[in-house]
This record gives C-alpha cells, structure tokens and sequence, in this order.
C-alpha cells in the first residue's frame, strides 16, 4: 500500500470517528435495528411528531445519515472488544435468499473470557457474488478478519459444514484438522515468493490459514439421513413414505391442515431440507399424537399398517442417541469443545447397547449408524494424533476430566496431558526467570552470562510446579467451570482449547435475522445494508 493510500485511509478513519452517533442517535438507531424496523421510519410524520413532542430541540437525522450512522456503529462494536481477546474461533456458512436472487457469506466470532463465559458476535453478512467457489470464500473472508483488525494467529478454527467448496477452501489454503496427513505441498522458489510480498496489501491473503473443523452436528445429520438410507427396512421405507405424505398433504391443503390440528389440537412439526435434526423432531412429534391412522384419515393418506408404526417406533429409538447429541453440539453460550469426543463415544456405546435389543426391523439401520458414526468420527473415536487438541478440551473440562477415556487409554491419555500442559511452562519459567533476576541481589552483567545454573533451576521448579498441578486438578472432585481458579494454568489450556465450537450451527441463526430484514417490501435494500442491520441485530450492540 503506497503513501496516498494510507493518508486516505487515516482520513476516512478520523472522519469515521467524527461521525460516531450521540446518545439521542444511538437510541433511535436502537429503536430502528431492534425493531427491525424500516429507515424510513425517522421520516415517517407521527414518529417526528412523537420525538419532538419528547425532545422539542432534537434534530432528527434523515434516512440516508441513519443508513450512514449504523456502519459507523457496526464497524467499531468489535473492533473495542477484540483487543482483550486471546483467542477466536469462527463460524462460517453461505445462505441463499429465497428466490435465490442473491446469496450471502455470513461469519461468526467465539471467545471465552478470564471469567470463563462463553461470548459470541456476528462479525459479517457480506453479499457473496456468482458461484460458491472455494477462492471466493477465501477473499471474502479475509476480508472480513481485515475489517475488524483480527489477527489470524488469534483463531484457533474455522468451523464450517461438510460443503466441498469449504473443505476445499481452508485445506488448499492451510492445514485441517482432520486431513492434513494428506495435504500435498508445493514448493516455491524463493525469488518467486519476493516478487509476490510487493503486491498491493488489498490483494493479499491472510499469512496464517487457522486449521479447519467440519461441523459436527451436520456430520451427525448426515449419518441420520445419508448413511442410515442402506438401514431401511422394507417397512421403515413405507412408513417413512407415508408420514411424508401426511406432511406434504397439510402443507398443500388448507382442509387437510384444518382437520388434522382439530385431532392433534396443535399444528404438526414438518421437517425442513437446511434444518438440522428436523426429521428425527418431526417423527418424534407425529408419534406423540398417537392414533396416526386417524391423522390418515382426516388427511385422506393411507393408512399405516401395525409392522410399520412398529418399524417407525424403532427408528426413533435408534436414532435418538445420534439425535440428542446433535442438540447437545449445536449449542453457543454453554457449549465447548472438550464436549466433542465424549459425546461421540457417548453415542457409540448406546448405538452398541440397543444392538443387544430385540428389535424386528431395525438391525441394519443400527449397523449403518454405527458404520457411518466410525468412519466419519474415525480420528476423534481412536484418539489420533491429528486431534490431540480436543483431547487436551476435555480432560481441561473439569465436568469430563478423565472419566470420559475408555480405561484401556486412561493412564496414556493422562500421561499425554500433563506432559502437554508442562511443556507449556516455557512462557512461565521466562517470566519467573525475569522476576527472580531483577528482584534477586544486582550481579555483574558478565557474571549473569557466565552463570546460567540459575535459570535452568528455575526451569525445573517451574516445571515441576506445573506438573503437581495438573496432578491436582484431576484429582480434584469439583465439576464446574469456577473449579478452574484454583488451577491457572489448566485454565490457560482450558480457554485456548475450548474456545472452538463443536458446531457452524450459530452462523446458520445469523441467517434467520437476514431473512426477516430481507421482507417482501425491503428486498430492495442495499447490499451493504442488509449486513449492518443484521450483524447490529445479531450482536444486540445498543
């Protein structure tokens, strides 16, 4: 970036600046974004009216200055809390406008404070122009870490779902998590990479790609959907067939819908193609009616015969542990990595112990979930290498600790934690070393060089100190998060560890404030506008 440009960016900061909104603006801006009202409304002649009748000497800004005051807003919101922020993680996801005439990237920041409380924030609903391709995924979102000042190096993962244009995306780039034993290489010539340095800095990606991480809960919507269609009894399939046509008849027939509500006394749960879990909540919810041959009948659907009610009742039994969890994983506030492998391990073992029951027509849908659950969760249920950061979550999570490890992998595992944790003391041990030399009796400079016994002493207590306490904390009885104070530095690994989610689902709810500002009388609205209004929304920032 030459001279100009760089004076021309200082001058569009300061005029940013000079343009922050005052405390009037700002609770209109909140009435406007909370609302999710229209702009016009500032102009609208009762809420003129209103305000002044409030505040006679209040000058109300027009739509275009409040269009302009809401970026200011939206711009500095994050950038005031990401100077306290040791780690990120980021969600990230592409949502198609109904109609499919425009498409947005949405992305989502994670972080978890000294106080241990897990905190989120919308950080960009940007329009995404053509195709969905892994390239264009890689400039728009570095541009959105570029709007907010955020250094790579501060983001732990990149969560996003199973798409091949995001897995292509972050593996070409970097490194994933779960593959990047596979990743090929290419090596470049030094003069090569020099000539490409004094490129214009717009032009240039990020220096540092974080590792990726597929979404656990689609993974797990896609074992219930995918892998379990070659588990499908005959019975299973009509049954399945069925209630689908029960659903598609009161979503196309107003009669239909009228009578089935007047049997359930309650409209029924339909499933959804881009909701997680919908299926398994729909049968769920069509089961706990009871009389389905009666919701037939009001329908004009066929009726059930017994073998298949008892083949739906089966799949419901058999796909709750993978369903439970899937809930469990789409979580935001209370939801932490170190839960990912013992709730796949968890559902495991229960997939195993319904294989001991006499089910009539579900065996094979049994093994296909557990087939699917082994193959897709391969690295997380043998504890690879390649995952050794979400082993290091959930031992750091004093509810899971130890007791979640299979005891055959216990003392190894154990063994592999407090290692881990002492070899961190390095950042310690310089702080100490520093402490104890400008606190200790004043010595030559030279007889300091000449001297490094010191040092290395300091070294091996810090060490040892670091290891006690590891051996200490999983000892310890408590199981909630506040137990972490009384050990800093597990709670150091805890919130580096922890901070990735175990699911994209967050940026998917991002999405849902896009559609509702995107009305029929608002689809006009600006590209640029839209994500204001809804990353404002997003982050409740008044």
């Amino acid at each position: 970036m030459n001279v100009a440009s760089k004076m021309q960016k200082s001058m569009m900061e300061y005029c940013t600046i000079k343009k922050c909104p005052n405390s009037n603006e700002k609770l209109i801006i909140k009435y406007i974004v909370k609302g999710m009202r229209p702009l016009t409304t500032v102009e609208d002649p009762d809420f003129v009216e209103l305000i002044r009748g409030l505040k006679p000497d209040f000058e109300i800004m027009s739509r275009r200055t409040l269009s302009r005051r809401i970026g200011v807003c939206m711009r500095t919101w994050f950038q005031t809390q990401n100077t306290i922020i040791p780690y990120l993680c980021l969600t990230i996801d592409v949502w198609t406008y109904k109609g499919k005439t425009r498409s947005f990237m949405g992305v989502t920041t994670h972080w978890i404070t000294h106080e241990l409380e897990r905190h989120s924030a919308a950080l960009a609903c940007r329009h995404f122009k053509g195709s969905h391709t892994h390239d264009k995924i890689i400039g728009l979102w570095t541009s959105a870490i570029k709007q907010y000042g955020i250094e790579s190096q501060k983001i732990t993962k990149l969560v996003t779902d199973n798409g091949a244009n995001f897995v292509k995306a972050f593996t070409s780039q970097g490194i994933t998590a779960e593959y990047y034993s596979e990743t090929e290489f290419d090596f470049q010539e030094v003069s090569t990479i020099l000539s490409t340095t004094s490129s214009d800095d717009d032009n240039e990606g990020p220096c540092h790609v974080p590792p990726h991480q597929r979404c656990a809960s689609h993974t797990l919507n896609l074992i219930c959907t995918k892998d379990a269609i070659d588990g499908h009894s005959k019975f299973l399939k009509s049954a399945l067939a069925k209630v689908m046509g029960i659903w598609n008849k009161i979503s196309r027939s107003t009669q239909a819908a009228e009578n089935v509500q007047d049997v359930c006394k309650k409209q029924l749960i339909r499933p959804c193609a881009t909701r997680l879990n919908s299926l398994y909540d729909s049968v769920s919810d069509l089961l706990k009616q009871g009389e389905l041959n009666r919701i037939c009948a009001v329908a004009d659907v066929p009726a059930f015969l017994s073998l298949e009610i008892e083949a739906l009742e089966e799949y419901y039994l058999c796909t709750m542990p993978i369903s439970v969890a899937l809930d469990r994983l789409q979580g935001e506030h209370g939801c932490f990595c170190g839960e990912l492998i013992p709730t796949i391990l968890v559902v495991e073992k229960k997939l195993t112990a319904l294989k001991l029951q006499s089910f009539k027509h579900s065996g094979k849908l049994l093994d296909a979930l557990l087939n699917g659950l082994k193959e897709r969760f391969y690295f997380y249920i043998n504890f690879s290498a390649q995952h050794h950061d979400a082993i290091y979550a959930s031992i750091s999570h004093p509810y899971f600790k130890l007791r979640w490890i299979p005891e055959e992998r216990r003392e190894d595992l154990r063994e592999l934690f407090v290692n881990f944790v002492s070899s961190q003391s390095e950042v310690l041990s310089s702080g100490l070393q520093q402490i104890s030399r400008g606190s200790s009796m004043e010595k030559n400079s030279q007889d300091d060089i000449f001297f490094e016994f010191h040092s290395n002493l300091v070294e091996k207590v810090s060490g040892n100190q670091i290891r006690i306490e590891c051996l200490q904390y999983l000892d310890d009885t408590e199981c909630e998060l506040s137990a972490l104070q009384k050990f800093p530095t597990i709670k150091k690994v805890f919130i580096k560890y922890n901070t990735p989610l175990p699911s994209s689902a967050p940026v998917e709810r991002l999405f849902n404030f896009s559609g509702i500002i995107l009305s029929p009388k608002r689809k006009s609205l600006a590209d640029e506008l839209v994500e204001e209004l809804t990353v404002m929304k997003a982050n409740n920032f008044c």
